[in-house]
This record gives C-alpha cells, structure tokens and sequence, in this order.
C-alpha cells in the first residue's frame, strides 16, 4: 500500500480493471466531462461516486480493453489527482499520457513503497527506472514531447519545422518480424524494444463510436479548415453504434454517426457507412480484409482496440485513441514504443471440431489478461500452417485480450491466395531474423486440446469444457469481428442442420458483413441457421458492445462468440457472460446449457 496523505481518499481497486469498468460502453455516446465523471466506475462504485475520491489505487493491467480514450478523460474529470498500479494496459497508457492524466507505477514490492511517476504536464520530472513500463519514458522524444506540452503542440512545432525527429541510435541487431516492420515505417535500419520512434501509417480506420470526436479535436488543433495528411489512407467505417437506438434511445449515437458521415465526405475519405438505416456494410475488422484494403508489410492504426487483427496479414497493426489518431491524420504518423514480441509455438494437429477461439481461450487461460502487456504476440507452427485466414483473424483479433499490441502471423501461401482474391498482386512479406530475441517462448502442442469456455466477468477465466458445471442460458449469440465470418457461421450451421434452438434460448447471429451474408444464403446456411430457431440480425457490433439486439437482461446468462465478457460489457452488469467458439454456442443453443454433446 501507497503512503497516504491525511486529506487524500483512495479508491483501491484489484488487477485488470477493464475500460467497461472505468465508463461502460453504452456511455460512451455522450462525450461530456459532467456525463463522463458521473458514470465512471458506475458498475463497480456506483453512479458519481468516483467524485468522493482523490487517488486510484490498483494492481496488475489496469485500464485493459478497449482503445476509447473516454477511460482516462472520465478519470480525470471526476477529479482524480493520479491512477496508480502495478501495471497499464498499453493503449490506455498512451491514452493518458496524451491527455495528461498522472500515471504513477508502484514497485513490485509493496514493502519498499517506491513508485515511478509519469505525466505530461510540463512542469512534470522524468523519473528513471527500469521498469518496462517507466524505462522508455527517460527517451528523449518522449521527454521532448513532455516540455513541449504534449502531442498536440509537438506536432505543431513538427509541423512548422521546429522539430526534427531524430534516428534511432540502435546498433546493428538481429530483429523480430514486429521489429523489422516498424524500423521500416520509421525509417530507421534498426530499432530495439524500449526504442520510441513514430512510423509512418500506411492506413488508418476510425469509426463511428469514435470518429466523430476524432474530428472535432483534429479542427480544433489543426484549423477549421485543415486537412488530413492523405485521404486515400484513412477509413471510416458506421458499426458500432448504429442499432443502439434499437434497444433505447440514444441521440448521441446518431448524432455521432451523422458527423461522422460529414467529415468523411469533407476530406475526401473512404467511407463505408450503413447500406439501410441501422445495417452496417460490415464490422470494421472484416470489412477492410475483405475488401481488398489490407495487405501484407502494412502498419495500420486503428480507434478500435481490435485493430491489432490485421496482423493475420503480415501487418503492424494496433489500437489508438482519440489523440493519436487526430495527430495521425495531420501527420500520417504514429508515435510508438517499440514493443517486445512473444513467440508462440503451436505444433501437432487440431481435435476435429477444435477452432481458433479455443486455441486462443486456451492461451489467455494459460498466460492471463494481462500476459502480454505491450507487447506482439507472434503465432507460427503446424496449427497456423493448417488455418484458413478467418480462423487466423480470429487469433489475431484477440491478442488484445492477452494485453498485446498486435496479433501478428508471417505471410504464407494461404495468406498470398486470400490478397491475390481480392486484388492485391504486389505487397511486402517480411519475416523475423533467425536469431531474434524474443522476450519468451511459448511452445504447446495443441493434438488433444478440448473445447474452452471463458468464465465470468474476465477472458482469461477459463476452463476445459469437461471441467464446467452445468450452466443453463437463455441466450447464444453468433457474431462480432471475432466470430461473425463466413467461417464461423458455417461451424454454427453444421451443428444446427436438421435441430431446433431449445424453446428456453433465444439465438442470435449476426454476419459480420453485406459479403458474408451473401455468400451463407447462397451456401443454403443462413436458411439452416433460420430453420433451427434463430434469429439473423443486422450486420453491425451491436450486442458485442451492448448497443443492439441479443443484449443479455437483468440476471440472464448466456454464450456469446465474441470476444469479452466484462461486466455490463454486452447487457446487464447482472447478467453472466460465458464465451466460447461459435460451434459450441450452436449446441448449447439447442441443448439449453453449455455443452459440447449433440444427440445424434
């Protein structure tokens, strides 16, 4: 425990405090200090109770989750002096940073009481340490960015030729893939964990949960009449808040959408917004793979903490915040801390019926939710060789969950035919050095692994299905950028053939795009999954993020085939949230438990 001044209150708080918990998703639609501070930690304190303290104190990965910057800012504007832990979630660490909001790092040893303190207000010292978090805070960019007041006056000075970014001074080295991506993007031969350089971004994505707020702080930095660095490589994509007025009424979100929209069209930018009124052309993660805009050698940047999914591609690719993505559109780059990578060795022959949802349950199961902390997670071995790439996306796409920065695989021929299908002809394969360092290695052999269920309220709860209690539901849900794609919509259609949903489930699925919708009702899956019992809604995020039909009710429970399970994150904090591969959530539609037996 932290020495305590007399007149200060600290609220303490445990390991891997989620952003759901710091201001719950559905609140996310007003952006208002007043609105923001009255909600934060409303699950876990109660409504306006955070303003009755000065000091958070927490443990390990606090702040994990999602990439909205709203997190920090409902903190701050509640009046909280500073966030101490053990450890941050890396976006929400940058986050913080950006908008100044005090971090401080408290030491492994509670009995030392010595802590590290990082801020970016400029009368702030740069503390020296050597913990990962604290060490790359003595770089001089970073340093640099501090005196001058933040990102925002930095670019500004960047902008008018007052700043030069310098090289890295990093000496010849053998280098991860990760690695080798970002020296490449930030124009540096070599770079090394810890290093802190800004890449130039080949593609951005923004959405409507956050684009909006995006725009409005990009003109008031840059001028009402300023333009983004390259319209060509920015995307915005209408998603996640679009049905939200579906299950109540919610005018922020349409006003969201509508300045979204608006600020598209003034730039000139790539635009993907709903095809009818609360029907999304697709989940952002989905849709941009799928139309042709991602390929191999990339680094992405996206308002979305899901965006380290494009590392199924060969792709640098992570999630940002408001500020990092205004100043990415007047810049066309990205400050970053190099990260180390973790490798993970899959070897031997998936069980039949097996999917890359359990793979990944079964990692975070294994490491935590907080095992990757700012770090890559990179896959190789037998079981990615014998992956399609939707089941590699679905990897990718959950890194995050085990606090990575990026899901990151090497390009293969399953890789190239997929980019060559959707136009791609010419792009960049870059693969690690033979003798990288990397930070650990994980190596499982996955021959006889079972289905894995995610317990509540955490991913990383996990349990072998032979293991779990009988758990009765009412709802299953199929969708999300984790597990809307074609192919987990056929793993579902396969077992629902020819059976019924339990008359005591209620089944949702949601195709993650206008393409894979298509493509099941000329299959002949969709009408097997409509002729068991379930429901097709609407492309879009929807119940994922607690903002469209098959939201889980006041004391339900349910299995879901996305990616969370927080508290309050996809219904009501009440509600019990069980994840699992799309296949075990068809049979547990049709036996009204969780379960991975059929009758024959």
């Amino acid at each position: 425990m932290h020495p305590q001044e007399p007149s200060q209150k600290i609220l303490y708080l445990g390991d891997d405090i989620n952003t759901d918990d710091i201001i719950p998703a559905k609140r996310g639609t007003n952006g208002d200090r007043d609105h923001l501070k009255r909600y934060a930690f409303e699950h876990l304190i109660g409504e306006g109770k955070l303003l009755e303290y000065d000091i958070i104190e927490a443990g390990e990965n606090f702040g994990c989750g999602s990439s909205r910057e709203f997190a920090p800012i409902a903190i701050q504007a509640a009046g909280i002096q500073k966030v101490r832990a053990r450890s941050f979630a890396e976006i929400f660490y940058r986050n913080s940073i950006n908008i100044g909001l005090p971090l401080e790092i408290l030491s492994p040893s509670s009995e030392e009481n010595v802590s590290e303190t990082l801020t970016l207000q400029p009368s702030s010292p740069i503390h020296s340490s050597t913990h990962p978090l604290i060490h790359s805070s003595t770089h001089p960019l970073i340093h640099t960015i501090t005196q001058t007041g933040g990102l925002f006056p930095f670019n500004k000075r960047r902008q008018a030729g007052q700043i030069t970014l310098p090289p890295s001074q990093t000496p010849p080295r053998p280098m991860t893939m990760a690695e080798k991506l970002l020296a490449r993007a930030s124009g540096n031969d070599y770079v090394q964990p810890g290093d802190v350089l800004f890449a130039k971004v080949d593609l951005a994505m923004s959405h409507d949960a956050i684009a909006s707020e995006v725009a409005e702080r990009f003109h008031q930095e840059f001028g009402a009449e300023a333009k983004v660095w390259d319209a060509d490589r920015i995307v915005f994509v209408a998603d996640h808040f679009i049905q939200i007025n579906d299950i109540r009424s919610d005018v922020g979100a349409i006003q969201m959408h509508q300045q979204m929209v608006e600020f598209a069209k003034a730039q000139h930018c790539r635009l993907f917004d709903v095809v009818s009124p609360g029907e999304a052309a697709g989940i952002c993660h989905v849709l941009l793979p799928e139309q042709g805009l991602i390929r191999s050698g990339m680094v992405i940047a996206g308002t979305d903490s899901h965006s380290c999914t494009y590392g199924a591609f060969g792709c640098f690719s992570t999630g940002v915040g408001t500020t990092d993505m205004a100043n990415l559109f007047a810049m066309g780059d990205l400050w970053l801390r190099v990260p180390g990578t973790l490798l993970f060795e899959l070897s031997g022959t998936l069980p039949d019926h097996v999917s890359a949802k359990d793979i990944m349950l079964f990692i975070l199961g294994q490491i935590g939710c907080d095992g990757a902390v700012g770090k890559v997670m990179e896959f190789r071995g037998s079981i990615i060789d014998a992956l399609p790439m939707d089941e590699r996306m679905t990897l990718a796409n959950m890194a995050i969950e085990c606090g990575a920065m990026c899901g990151l695989m090497a390009v293969d021929e399953t890789t190239r035919n997929y980019l060559r299908d959707r136009g791609q002809t010419e792009f960049l394969e870059i693969t690690g050095d033979p003798d990288a360092q990397y930070d650990r290695v994980y190596a499982y052999n996955l021959s006889n692994l079972e289905p894995q269920i995610a317990c509540p309220p955490k991913p990383d709860q996990v349990v072998n299905i032979s293991e779990l209690v009988d758990v009765s539901i009412t709802r299953a849900f199929i969708g999300s950028c984790t597990g809307g794609k074609l192919h987990d919509l056929q793993q579902a259609a396969a077992v629902l053939k020819g059976r019924k949903v339990a008359p005591t489930v209620s089944l949702f699925v949601v195709p993650a795009s206008q393409q894979i919708r298509q493509q099941a009702e000329a299959s002949g899956d969709l009408q097997i999954l409509e002729q068991a019992g379930a429901q097709i809604l609407k492309s879009g995020c929807g119940a994922c993020i607690n903002a469209g039909f098959g939201v889980l009710g006041k004391q339900e429970a349910g299995i879901y085939a996305t990616n969370r399970n927080f508290k309050g994150r996809s219904g009501d904090p009440t509600a019990q949230n069980y994840l699992a591969s799309p296949r075990i959530v068809a049979i547990s539609a049709i036996n009204g438990k969780i379960s991975d037996r059929l009758d024959p």
